[in-house]
């Protein structure tokens, strides 16, 4: 049995770039991709959250950190749990 590559030797980064890559992404899809995505992710942190912020909704309101108080005096004649 002859043993064929399919892809054929494996091209050079720095004279192929683009044969490089289409070679990594036909024998490594999961790595080619999870690596794509890791590049991708501090470019779309940087330019999809102020966009966000700008056009599509802004920040929500913070979330209470204590219940909020009456603003009334308090009832001297309270028996209990009546309050």
């Amino acid at each position: 049995m002859v043993n064929e590559k399919v892809w054929g030797d494996k091209p050079d980064v720095f004279r192929q770039p683009y044969r490089w890559l289409r070679y990594h992404a036909h024998v490594n899809p999961a790595l080619f991709v999870s690596v794509a995505l890791g590049a991708a992710a501090p470019v779309l942190l940087t330019l999809v959250l102020p966009l966000r912020k700008s056009l599509l909704y802004s920040d929500h309101e913070p979330i209470p950190w204590v219940y909020p108080l009456p603003q009334r005096p308090r009832d001297k004649n309270l028996k209990g749990y009546d309050d």
